[in-house]
This record gives C-alpha cells, structure tokens and sequence, in this order.
C-alpha cells in the first residue's frame, strides 16, 4: 500500500516543472495585459501626434498660398483688403438673417458681393503687376520699374477699367444704404461702414505707394548715375616758374 501511495504522489521535479509553466503562463499573460494597458494609454498621444501633424500640414498649405502674396508687391493692400472684406462679407451675412425688410436684406446680399469683389480685385492687381515684369524680365525690386508697370495696369488694363465702376458704385451704394437699412438691419450698417471706410483707404494707400516707389526710384536712378560717371585722374599742378638767362662761359 505505501508502495501505491509513493506511485500516486507527484515528484518533486514534475511539482517544480508543473509551478515553472504555470508561472511562465502568468508572466506571458501579465506583459500582454502590460502591453494592452500601455497601447490604451499612448492613444492620447497618438491622436494628439496625428493632429499636430494635419494642423502642421494645414499651416504648410496656408503659408503655401500666403507667401507668394506676403512677399510680393502691394502686400499690405492685399492682405488689409482681405481682412476688411472678411469682416464685410461676415456683418452682411449676419444682417441677411437678422433683417426685418427685404430693403434691408437686399442691401446686405449686395455688400456681400461687393466684398467680394474687392477682394478679388486687390489679388488681380498685384498678380497682374508681377506678370508684367515677368514678362519684361524685370525684378519686382525696381521702384521705378514697379511704379512704371503699375501705371501701366492700371491705364491699360480692362478689369482694372471694370472695376473702377465697381469701386465707384460700391462707394456711392454704401452712402446710400444707410437710407434701406432704416428698416431694420443691425449688423448691415457695420458692413456700410467698412465700405466707406475701405473706400477711403483704399484709394488713399494706392496713391501713397505709387508716388513712394516713385520717388524711390528716382534716387535709386540717380544715385546709380552718378556712381558710373568716370572720374577724372588726379593731375599734379603745374608751377609755372620765370625762366633764367642763358649764362655765357
């Protein structure tokens, strides 16, 4: 009996083999469950990673499309102009579902359009400006040349000619509306007063940059002309003495 006893007992050596797979199962099953844990909490990370990388991406194209403008002639006047015609085209959105008259709608779908338009006109001029020195082979550098190009558009060029009319007829229009946005149209009369305000400026910064470059070009031309004139080569003076008598022997 003791003899079946000692048979039926497990050995020592199957107890600790049996203890080392049991631990080994259990040490396997807790880094999986580590590792599990560890993926959840970097997801954060990961989802904050992949949109600093689309914010990073959108802030590339942005500066794609701004630069060319930031860089290039009459920047100021395109960028002002589209910021004034953001808050134009915002004011008569607001005032198309806040009027109390179709007077009063009409006025701000048209300062809508017209917003529009200026915005789109600024972008034109500057893009024709460039390409007529492109084509001219001349560096948008030059004062002289930049001034002499912009004249140039803007005498001979039919969207500049087109949208004169419109510059006009927006400026006069906002005078007037004053008069349809009686009815009723609160945030019609801010995008008014952008438009006379733009009016103004726009036409007041044109003319300051066309008579700086101008000028500018003009002393750069003639600082230029007097660096190439030759300089004539020093000469030592002459001393004109009396002459002496010939001594005979």
């Amino acid at each position: 009996a003791q003899a079946i006893l000692y048979q039926e007992l497990p050995r020592p050596s199957e107890v600790r083999a049996g203890t080392a797979s049991a631990s080994g199962a259990l040490r396997s099953a807790m880094i999986y469950i580590c590792k599990g844990c560890g993926e959840v909490c970097m997801l954060p990370c990961r989802a904050c990673e992949a949109l600093c990388n689309l914010v990073g991406s959108s802030c590339r194209c942005v500066s794609h499309f701004f630069r060319p403008v930031a860089e290039g002639p009459l920047a100021s006047y395109v960028l002002g102009t589209w910021a004034c015609m953001l808050f134009a085209t915002a004011a008569g959105a607001y005032g198309i579902a806040d009027s109390e008259c179709s007077e009063a709608m009409q006025a701000c779908a048209i300062f809508v359009g017209l917003s529009v338009a200026h915005a789109g006109f600024a972008y034109y001029l500057q893009f024709q400006i460039l390409s007529g020195l492109a084509r001219k082979g001349l560096h948008p550098s030059s004062h002289a040349e930049l001034a002499k190009e912009a004249m140039h558009t803007l005498l001979y060029d039919f969207g500049v000619c087109l949208y004169v009319v419109i510059y006009v007829g927006s400026f006069a229009f906002a005078c007037y509306s004053f008069l349809m946005l009686s009815c009723g149209a609160g945030a019609g009369y801010g995008a008014a007063i952008l438009l006379i305000a733009y009016g103004w400026l726009a036409s007041a910064y044109l003319l300051a940059w066309y008579f700086c470059n101008c000028c500018a070009g003009a002393v750069m031309t003639k600082s230029q002309s007097r660096r190439q004139v030759p300089q004539q080569p020093h000469q030592q003076p002459v001393v004109l003495g009396v002459p002496m008598p010939m001594q005979g022997p």
